[in-house]
C-alpha cells in the first residue's frame, strides 16, 4: 500500500507522537494511519532503532516529524543534523534556547531540503510557576522571548502551546505554528498544563496539532483520527 495523496495530506494537520513504542509496535500503526494522511512525530523511537534508516523507513507511510529537540554547542549540532539531512523529514525541532547561532547551524545543515527547522519555546507540560522558576518570565513572556531569537536565525516555525499560538501568529504570521498539548474538550490531560482543544489551537492560528496520547489510546486509533478530522478540525 502506498501513502496517501498528498493533497490529503495537505490538509490533514494532526501529528501522531509515536512515543513509547518500538518499531515492531509502531508498524502495524503507522500501516494503517498512513490513510489519513497524518504527519509521524518521532524521538524516542531512535533510541530503539538508530537514524540511519528509520527515517526513510518511516517515509513510506508519511511525512516524519523528527522530534530531535536538539540542544547542544552549534558544531555538534550541526553534525547531528547533517545525518538526518542525507534522508530529509518533513521537520526538525530544536530548542530555541540554544540560541541563535545553534539555530543557524541546524538551518544550514539543511540547506537545499524542504525540511522545515522548528524551534521549541517552552515546553507544554510547564506551568506559570514553573516557567517563572526556570526562566524568571511568565511563559507567554519567554515564548516570546525565544520565537524573536527563532526568527532571527532562520527557523521555519515554533512549537508553543494553543495558549501562546494566537499571538505568536499576529507577531511572525508567516511562521507554521505546531502546537503539542491538544486534545478533545474533557480529555485527561495527563502531563500537560498549557493546552488547548483542535478547534480552539486552529482558530488561535496553529498550523499543525500534535496529539499522541488520545489517538494512541484510543481502541482504534484510526478511527479516532477521522473523527478528530470530521468533528473537531473540520477537514474531512
Amino acid at each position: 500500500m502506498e501513502r496517501c495523496k498528498k493533497d490529503v495530506e495537505a490538509k490533514n494537520p494532526i501529528i501522531v507522537a509515536l512515543d513509547g513504542k518500538s518499531w515492531s509496535d509502531v508498524l502495524p500503526l503507522i500501516d494503517q494511519l498512513r490513510t489519513t494522511g497524518c504527519i509521524l512525530k518521532v524521538n524516542d523511537l531512535f533510541f530503539w532503532e538508530g537514524y540511519s534508516n528509520l527515517v526513510p523507513d518511516l517515509q513510506v507511510y508519511g511525512r516524519v516529524m523528527v522530534n530531535l529537540k536538539g540542544h547542544d554547542i552549534p558544531n555538534t549540532l550541526e553534525n547531528i543534523a547533517k545525518r538526518f539531512a542525507t534522508n530529509p523529514p518533513w521537520a526538525v525541532t530544536v530548542h530555541a534556547s540554544g540560541g541563535e547561532a545553534m539555530i543557524k547551524a541546524v538551518v544550514k545543515a539543511f540547506e537545499g531540503t524542504p525540511t522545515k527547522i522548528l524551534a521549541v519555546t517552552v515546553l507544554t507540560s510547564m506551568d506559570q510557576a514553573n516557567c517563572e522558576e526556570v526562566y524568571s518570565r511568565l511563559p507567554l513572556e519567554q515564548v516570546k522571548k525565544l520565537a524573536a531569537i527563532a526568527n532571527r536565525a532562520g527557523a521555519h516555525g515554533l512549537v508553543c502551546s494553543p495558549q501562546e499560538a494566537a499571538a505568536l501568529k499576529a507577531e511572525y504570521p508567516k511562521f507554521e505554528l505546531v502546537t503539542p498539548g491538544v486534545r478533545s474538550p474533557g480529555a485527561d490531560k495527563g502531563d500537560q498544563e498549557r493546552i488547548g482543544t483542535p478547534q480552539g489551537a486552529l482558530e488561535a492560528g496553529a498550523s499543525f496539532l500534535v496529539m499522541g496520547r488520545q489517538v494512541l489510546g484510543a481502541a482504534d486509533p484510526v478511527a479516532e483520527v477521522r473523527r478528530l478530522l470530521k468533528e473537531e478540525v473540520k477537514v474531512a
